[in-house]
């Protein structure tokens, strides 16, 4: 059973607490990289309120999220295909080999 880890932060002026089963660790890469997102949208839009900012990131993050699982699902495709011509090879192959033998 997983543990339960609260980790704090700060982001734009607000302080959270979160409840995760990561380590902190890897929480502090999260946060690290929040933060790098949000200065990034916060640099081309430096009128933009933490509101707007965080709305935007989160946009971003669930199109990104989608375009990977696109992925991964094309990606999943392909080895089954692959599993398939595999399968059928082997089974030609056994099949060649049992008429050989008669």
């Amino acid at each position: 059973m997983k543990s339960i880890n609260r980790y704090k932060f700060t982001f734009g002026e607000k302080t959270f607490t979160l409840t995760t089963d990561k380590d902190n660790l890897f929480m502090e890469e999260v946060e690290r990289v929040a933060k790098e997102k949000y200065q990034a949208i916060k640099d081309r839009l430096p009128e933009a309120d933490d509101e707007t900012v965080a709305i935007l990131m989160a946009i971003n993050t669930l199109s990104t999220q989608l375009s990977r699982e696109i992925d991964i699902e094309q990606i999943e495709a392909e080895i089954l295909d692959l599993r398939r011509k595999t399968l059928t090879d082997l089974q030609k192959k056994a099949n060649q080999v049992d008429t050989d033998e008669v």
